[in-house]
């Protein structure tokens, strides 16, 4: 079931990737298991989309983090603004992750709605097992309406 969410501010600390859409496949596992050999003492990790020009993708693989969290040599800390969403619950295999999000935005062009290209991954695991994840893709904020 897709649905409309609004999330608060986080703040997410983790290994910047930037590559080239044919060079993902590798660099963001490396940046998995890198994050993951580290002792950060983290629980809740996810993947943020942060954009896409040309081809070329930023992209941060981390773990959520209170505001004031030193970052670790070799990490960013990364502000994910207050925002609404649209998201979907996956559950099954990673490589099938691609697939929940053209489901996200599928559902966002046929209702209607403004989505970009910022997205949010909820549910990694030490060891990238398969499992439930939490998909979510970042909106256009609406327009004001004077009344």
């Amino acid at each position: 079931m897709i649905e409309i969410v609004d999330l608060p501010e986080m703040t997410a600390i983790g290994i910047l990737v930037e590559a080239h859409w044919n060079e993902l496949p590798r660099a963001i596992p490396a940046a998995w298991t890198r994050l993951f050999e580290t002792d950060t003492g983290a629980q809740n990790f996810l993947e943020v989309s942060i954009s896409r020009e040309n081809g070329f993708y930023r992209e941060l693989v981390g773990y959520l983090a209170a505001k004031k969290t030193e970052v670790p040599p070799g990490m960013t800390k990364l502000t994910i603004p207050a925002q609404r969403y649209l998201r979907l619950i996956h559950d099954g295999p990673l490589p099938e992750i691609t697939l929940g999000f053209e489901k996200l935005y599928a559902h966002a062009a046929v209702a209607g709605l403004k989505s970009t290209d910022y997205k949010l991954d909820f549910g990694y695991l030490p060891g990238l097992p398969d499992g439930r994840h939490e998909l979510h893709v970042a909106l256009e904020p609406e327009p004001l309406k004077l009344a």
